[in-house]
């Protein structure tokens, strides 16, 4: 390490300018920088509601529903400038780039169509193939509405006063920003005083996510001000502000840089990635920067009369030597924990990931060469400078009274936080896994409120399919197929969360009312599977090939029954999953297949995930930081300490989540994976301090208390750092996940600082391991006299 640095002290002119020459190139990488959100990035793709979502994608072209519901302000949408309107809409979405032409569904639409018969067979034509002008041909329209139950709550509200459009998207890899672009499109030349226009589904709340991830680009400067207006109270210098700020920035743009250069997008869930890795690189920097100023001031009261340029490089070398080693091993510790999350199959968890390690590896690099170098070119501290450090500060009293409580008060420490965190983690039994994208946003937003008036003035809109598999050609056609799939869409009818379900039972069903007089009592499955057979062929005559191709495939070997939800709420839809698996199974015939996917079922996919992987992840990462710190340290036990801070971290956050109903999800789950991560450095920059001092000759109670007020003291300043880095993110106001992570991460911070200097430090003057102590060293800390 001396080597290397006087290396960089020597030539640290060529060291900056080939710093700054490097990030200049990566800058130049980042015209192609996006932030998107794929889902098919969040979504574990083994997962059996995403396989079967996909295969639902492939055969009936189900992805992004996108639903308008145009609502008459005076009477009912039975007039010809409303439906004019709802034909120019849909004409307009059926031109536009990316939307399933098929799958748009309206009574403006080509594949809304009603049936009827007649003494030569079957006539089936648009529901609304011009827009009705007269009493006479509106009153046929409403007839023909009337005629098709299966429309009623899809298309037309029970009061009518609503209709709806309804719209399949493929996914755009430019963002679901531009699919809500295209539906405002659509829908904004139509705004008026005469009706309210309201759009939902998965897609909207998917923009909206990505829009709200663009505050980073306002939230990332202010968290900058912030870290350094913390440093500056810290240390009460400039420099000391800056240069930990310089180090951050630029491990952020490295990192930001990666992405772009591996083809990378940057997820909008990972968006606030950057301020996680400006707030790590900058508390390495603080670590490093507290130890110059302990060796400048240590250099200068035994050398006075040298050269202050002199004394100041041989304070940065000094620094370097002491406080280097135990960087490279929680950067190590920490980089490794976040790359270990590669092996997740979610993409965006592994992005976090490999984002992560990248920034912390960027800031290791930039603190062994940029910073000694930068730090030995500035003036060496002035006499105000190095007073002003050395003031005797809140901090100061702060941890000076931590060490008082660790080294003579242990027992009431150990009580304390024990009642503390055991309380505040029996709150994790109220903790709720949900993944539903409502939840992210505050009930105000007009996407909120939209989403509120759909799901009551029509079906929902939200859906979820059964997809049945007959395995053979035409086995959809089987009337025992037709009949179970009708018991199913009976049984869901049973639950108020399901406003209404669609198939092609529906139509078949209307049909052979058609074909039988228009009796009611006809409004039933045909008998046979020749019947079937033949009002298909019947329909073919005067229908379109198409007008089915969401409901069931060519071959008519498998069928979706579609299910339009008034809720998301991942409780709501295990359970009416579940409920319909189990009775699917029972009523379906033997050898057909039953699966459930599409949707929002994605939300389900990732429930499951996170109960299955989160235990894991959290053990992966405590894994890592275990094994590399007890081989550092060569101490099995020092593996077992460094871990205690971050197990009480992790408790405490899930804790404090089920008592304050924050739910565990995606982003609330990467919290977990920060705090394990990041906090381990708090204890090993500790340790290795108080080895240090423990082992330099001086009175324990002296090198123990130097530790504190050195190493304890950068904890604080670090862990705050990082809280109010991250804390900015609760200024994002209407956006939950930006409040949930930003409150959580400062918990985390807070917890795991708190934590190392109270019960890790109190462990360690109990245990008294080898790793610290000498193993000459018999003597007790207990009645050593604390030097105030």
């Amino acid at each position: 390490m001396k080597t290397w640095i006087n290396f960089v002290v020597k030539n640290r002119i060529w060291v900056i300018g080939a710093v700054l020459l490097f990030t200049a190139a990566l800058l130049s990488q980042f015209s192609r920088f996006q932030v998107v959100l794929s889902s098919d990035n969040m979504m574990p793709q083994s997962n059996h509601y995403v396989v079967t979502g996909n295969e639902l994608e492939n055969t009936f072209g189900n992805k992004y529903t996108v639903v308008i519901g145009i609502t008459a302000k005076q009477g009912t949408i039975y007039q010809t400038p409303i439906l004019e309107k709802v034909k120019r809409i849909t004409s307009r979405l059926i031109s536009t780039p990316g939307v399933i032409k098929v799958n748009v569904n309206s009574l403006a639409a080509r594949k809304a169509k009603g049936i009827e018969g007649n003494e030569e067979g079957m006539i089936v034509r648009p529901m609304m193939e011009q827009v009705p002008r007269t009493p006479v041909d509106m009153a046929m329209l409403k007839k023909a509405v009337a005629s098709v139950p299966a429309y009623e709550g899809i298309l037309v509200s029970k009061d009518q006063k609503t209709t709806a459009i309804v719209a399949e998207f493929r996914e755009n890899p430019k963002g679901f920003r531009v699919i809500e672009q295209q539906v405002r499109a659509a829908v904004d030349p139509e705004l008026d005083g005469s009706v309210e226009v309201t759009v939902g589904g998965l897609s909207i709340f998917l923009s909206l996510i990505e829009r709200f991830s663009d505050r980073m680009g306002f939230l990332l400067p202010i968290a900058i001000v912030l870290i350094g207006l913390i440093h500056y109270e810290a240390f009460r210098t400039i420099q000391a502000a800056a240069l930990p700020l310089i180090t951050a920035i630029l491990s952020v743009i490295w990192s930001l840089a990666f992405l772009v250069i591996s083809h990378r997008p940057m997820e909008a869930f990972n968006a606030s990635t950057s301020i996680l890795i400006l707030a790590i690189a900058a508390g390495h920097a603080v670590q490093i920067l507290k130890r110059y100023y302990e060796e400048y001031a240590k250099l200068k009261a035994g050398h006075q009369d040298d050269n202050p340029k002199e004394l100041n490089r041989k304070a940065v070398l000094n620094a370097m030597v002491k406080v280097g080693p135990v960087m490279l091993v929680a950067c190590t510790v920490a980089s490794l924990g976040f790359f270990s999350l590669t092996v997740f199959e979610i993409k965006a968890i592994r992005t976090f990931g490999i984002m992560t390690g990248v920034g912390i590896l960027s800031a290791m690099v930039l603190e062994l060469t940029f910073i000694p170098a930068l730090r030995s070119m500035l003036p060496a501290p002035g006499e105000k400078e190095s007073s002003r450090e050395r003031t005797r500060t809140l901090w100061d009293r702060m941890i000076e009274r931590i060490f008082f409580w660790v080294s003579e008060r242990r027992s009431a420490v150990y009580t304390v936080a024990f009642l503390v965190i055991a309380a505040l983690s029996l709150g994790s039994y109220w903790l709720k896994v949900e993944n539903s994208q409502r939840q992210y946003f505050f009930g105000n937003l007009q996407a909120r409120q939209d989403d509120d008036k759909l799901n009551a003035r029509l079906a929902g809109a939200s859906t979820l399919y059964v997809l049945v598999d007959g395995g053979t050609d035409d086995s959809i056609k089987d009337p025992a197929v037709l009949n179970a799939m009708e018991h199913v869409q009976e049984h869901l009818a049973q639950d108020s969360r399901v406003g209404k379900t669609l198939s092609i039972v529906d139509f078949l069903k209307r049909m052979n009312q058609a074909m039988n007089a228009d009796k009611p009592e006809f409004y039933r499955l045909p008998a046979s599977r020749d019947l079937v057979a033949q009002y298909l062929l019947l329909y073919s005559n005067s229908g379109e090939p198409q007008d089915f191709d969401a409901y069931v495939d060519n071959g008519y070997r498998k069928a979706d029954i579609q299910m339009f939800l008034k809720t998301d709420d991942s409780v709501a839809l295990t359970e009416i999953v579940k409920n319909t698996q189990a009775y699917a199974e029972s009523v379906l015939p033997a050898g057909v297949r039953v699966e459930i996917g599409g949707g929002i079922a994605s939300s389900l996919a990732l429930n499951e995930e996170m109960i299955r992987c989160k235990v894991l992840n959290i053990l992966q990462i405590l894994g890592c930081v275990f094994l590399i710190s007890a081989l550092i340290f060569r101490s099995i036990q020092a593996g077992l300490l460094i871990l205690v801070p971050l197990i009480a971290a992790v408790f405490v956050n899930f804790g404090v989540m089920g008592l304050i109903g924050i739910p565990l999800n995606i982003p609330t789950a990467l919290v977990s994976a920060m705090a394990v991560g990041v906090g381990a450095d708090y204890a090993i920059y500790l340790a290795f301090r108080m080895r240090e001092e423990l082992r330099s000759g001086v009175a324990e109670s002296i090198g123990l208390r130097t530790a504190f007020l050195s190493a304890g003291k950068a904890a604080i300043y670090v862990s705050t750092a990082v809280a109010g880095g991250f804390g900015v993110l609760m200024f994002s106001w209407g956006f939950n996940m930006h409040l949930w992570m930003g409150f959580l991460v400062a918990l985390a911070m807070l917890v795991s600082s708190f934590s190392t200097l109270t019960v890790f430090a109190s462990l360690i003057l109990t245990l008294r391991p080898k790793f610290i102590f000498p193993r000459e060293s018999e003597a007790s800390l207990k009645g050593a006299e604390v030097v105030a």
